[in-house]
């Protein structure tokens, strides 16, 4: 008997960055580079996910004493045009990985799916497309050939630890990219017709394979003029005085952005391959089931506790240089002073050791370097920010553990005045980012996490000490984390009861209840939820909901996770390599959960008692739109005790919602914003004609600027704001939120919008309509506990002139 380390989250990266998915596949060159920070890689393209949890003690499955059969030899690749880039060398190990990995699919996963020839060609294709998900490189001859070679071994080679399938697949695809990056060179020699009518769907997730070279040469002639454009036009945004004479062209900075990539993915390592290779057939058992190869498993150990060991700092890719993107309050850097924003490191050494040039290296391997034991030594050679590149500096620091409490839970208080006859209100705000904590809570080791629970009952300490008048938990973005934390955390806001129900694959239930009589806060509540609020939010939005404790208020519905995950480190099942090996582990769907009323929040997600308007309802974002996503369900209601009162107020409090949406001028301007959005969706096709585009793109930048004048002008009444965050000495820190936040990482090479601005926060509250309304409804929600009959404090604006 072991501990099983189980959790509910979606497969996005958290933001917390607790839970770090397999890397998704290479960037596409356009896209933005990687951050990290010092001991911890964040991957950044689109979206922010994670999950972690002990649950309850499980049975793991039994050593399996499987040792792997000698590989066979394997055929030879489909012909290619020569290449330097080559698949990197397997590693023995993991071929005991593949069966092991088996196993426990077939075994432990709660679709009880056999891994048989039925799997072979769609797990092949799925590997196509997670190497390739732009359709941009591999030929329909490709595909058809391998699915030809490997259609009928590929699952039963998985099972005896053959796995040259994934290097042989690989390594086709890197050639197709050097040939593919010999015609991009050669064509950004060539000018473009910049007037010629065609257009372009930057959008080929679902788009079939180029049937041949030529329809390739097409498509890719339509792509890069499609950047091009991009590039010519961001820098003719630039005013004179950012305009950089020596700035490269933009087909300088299109060769150098896919070079950047090729390189990249020519870097790929062993673990790397096998970790695409496994997790393209784990997604076809349910999207969150996956493969951890052992650097993705460690960054995910780091992240969970929400600290980290190393130098304090985030890090960045620019123009080959590991950049410093910010310096992390109370680290070794940020206490020396000498390590800045802007900083190039150039080398890094172990003590006394030689130093390691990083210039061009990738991120993930200077981040390994830089990070390491607490009490460590670790010399940089850095470029200092501003400086010519022939100045070098060294510095030395030690490396220490590094609280990351800017992803914790945090709170703020908004006054809001009374206007219109209605009371003032005052209103505490928790945002929570993820359901963080150690995997086991009688865990004393060397860097010990906060918990979500804990630092959330701080807060509402806190804020009725400050004396509000009601509490918003805003879960909006909240991918989900530990299983337990939201149990936890419910029972903050209930006597107590069951709180969600589990299910295995053979039917047996198991329910987790609030045992703790009593709560933190019994006052009037809301929570604020949108499409990107999963798994773990869910449940406490759910059960809350089920209590009768508090209105949900948010998009049409959450993201729709309803599954549980448990993530088995494989090293110990080797029988070669022993338990110490760093084989990585599974993370396996092994349970789905259910509400107290027996309702699942799989496909569904958590319906809100009050629906805002939002253009994520739009977007291809819930559990619904993933491939191979379990099926919705419902078991018998558990007995739980359902307040009433706040049934009897909800159509009051819908009706004045309502009518505040329909005459309100800044939610007018959102619906047309989502009718915008909804014609670009149905007409995803962008001109290619040079001045068409620049036309669109003056009426964008009007229509922003504009935008931002009304923000300003909006700001200017916008009430007061109070943050109470968490500082490194675990002290709650008090401050005036009136200056603008740091922002995220801005991905270098944008260009064809850019970075938004910085907003401050009285900018950032009236942009975020959302906010605006739950509050109100959280002033409604006060009057009627208090047993008055007035409309929300925050006055509904004049609607727009016709």
């Amino acid at each position: 008997m072991n501990l099983a380390t189980t959790w509910a989250g979606t497969r996005r990266t958290w933001k917390n960055a607790a839970w770090i998915e397999p890397k998704p596949p290479p960037p596409p060159p356009h896209s933005g580079g990687d951050f990290s920070r010092d001991s911890a890689y964040i991957s950044q393209p689109a979206m922010k996910s994670l999950i972690r949890s002990l649950l309850y003690a499980a049975t793991a499955l039994p050593v399996l004493a499987l040792a792997p059969r000698t590989a066979e030899t394997a055929p030879e690749p489909p012909p290619a045009a020569p290449s330097t880039a080559q698949a990197p060398a397997m590693d023995p190990k993991f071929r005991q990985v593949a069966i092991i990995f088996a196993k426990f699919l077939e075994q432990e996963h709660f679709a009880k799916r056999p891994i048989d020839q039925t799997l072979a060609r769609e797990w092949i294709e799925a590997y196509l497309k997670d190497l390739d998900y732009g359709r941009m490189l591999f030929l329909q001859a490709d595909v058809d050939e391998l699915a030809t070679r490997y259609g009928t071994t590929i699952t039963a080679d998985l099972k005896r630890g053959e796995i040259s399938a994934a290097y042989e697949i690989f390594s086709l695809f890197n050639r197709r990219l050097d040939e593919r990056m010999g015609w991009v060179e050669a064509r950004l020699k060539k000018p473009f017709d910049l007037a010629k009518d065609e257009t372009y769907n930057p959008d080929r997730t679902k788009a079939a394979w180029p049937k041949d070279a030529a329809e390739a040469d097409a498509l890719w002639e339509r792509r890069l003029k499609n950047e091009f454009i991009a590039e010519r036009l961001a820098y003719s945004d630039k005013t004179d005085k950012k305009k950089d004479k020596n700035a490269e062209s933009p087909a300088q900075k299109l060769l150098k952005r896919y070079e950047r990539f090729q390189k990249n993915v020519a870097d790929m390592t062993t673990e790397e391959v096998v970790e695409y290779y496994l997790s393209s057939l784990a997604r076809i058992f349910d999207p969150h089931t996956l493969y951890l190869g052992p650097d993705t498993l460690e960054d995910f150990a780091i992240s969970m506790k929400n600290s980290l060991f190393g130098i304090g700092a985030v890090l960045q890719v620019n123009d080959g240089y590991c950049t410093i993107k910010e310096v992390m309050p109370g680290g070794p850097a940020a206490l020396d002073k000498r390590l800045q924003p802007g900083d190039r490191i150039t080398a890094v050494s172990q003590g006394k050791a030689e130093y390691v040039d990083i210039v061009d290296m990738r991120l993930r391997n200077a981040v390994k370097l830089i990070r390491g034991p607490k009490g460590s030594e670790v010399r940089l050679k850095v470029i200092p920010s501003g400086a010519p590149d022939t100045v070098r500096s060294e510095i030395i620091l030690v490396r220490d553990e590094i609280k990351i409490t800017n992803q914790r839970a945090k709170a703020e208080i908004i006054d809001l005045p009374a206007r219109n006859g209605a009371a003032p209100l005052r209103a505490g705000i928790i945002q929570i980012p993820s359901f963080y904590g150690p995997i086991d809570r009688s865990y004393t080791g060397e860097g010990q996490s906060s918990t979500t629970t804990d630092d959330v009952r701080k807060l509402i300490t806190r804020l009725k000490e400050e004396k509000v008048d009601g509490i918003v938990l805003d879960l909006r973005n909240n991918g989900g984390g530990l299983l337990s934390e939201a149990v936890l955390l419910t029972g903050l806001f209930i006597d107590r009861g069951p709180v969600v129900q589990i299910k295995d694959s053979r039917g047996r239930k198991h329910v987790l209840e609030d045992l703790e009589r009593g709560t933190a806060y019994d006052g009037p509540l809301t929570i604020l939820t949108n499409k990107m609020s999963a798994s773990a939010s869910e449940i406490v939005a759910g059960a809350l909901q089920n209590y009768g404790r508090a209105v949900v208020i948010g998009d049409k519905s959450t993201h729709g996770k309803g599954t549980v995950q448990t993530v088995q480190e494989l090293g110990r099942y080797l029988n070669t390599f022993g338990p110490s090996a760093n084989a990585g582990a599974i993370k396996i769907t092994i349970q789905k959960f259910y509400l107290p009323n027996g309702h699942s929040t799989q496909m569904r997600g958590v319906i809100p008692d009050i629906v805002l308007p939002n253009p994520n309802d739009y977007l291809e974002l819930g559990e619904d739109r993933l491939p191979h996503a379990l099926a919705w369900d419902e078991i018998e209601s558990e007995r739980f005790a359902a307040g009433k009162s706040l049934a009897q107020g909800l159509p009051l409090l819908q009706e004045r919602s309502a009518e505040r949406i329909r005459t309100n001028a800044e939610f007018a301007r959102l619906a047309q914003d989502i009718d915008r959005l909804r014609n670009r969706l149905e007409q995803p096709e962008v001109s290619l004609i040079e001045a068409q585009r620049a036309q669109e793109r003056a009426e964008e930048k009007a229509r922003r600027e504009a935008r931002e004048a009304d923000l300003k002008r909006l700001a200017e009444s916008s009430p007061k704001v109070v943050r109470i965050t968490f500082g490194t000495d675990e002290s709650l820190k008090v401050t005036t939120a009136d200056e603008p936040e740091p922002d995220a990482p801005a991905a270098p090479d944008e260009s064809e919008d850019g970075a938004a601005p910085k907003l401050t926060r009285g900018e950032q509250f009236a942009a975020d309509l959302h906010l605006q309304e739950t509050l109100r409804v959280l002033g409604d929600l006060v009057g009627l506990a208090q047993g008055q009959d007035k409309p929300a404090a925050v006055a509904a604006q004049a609607p727009p002139a016709s």
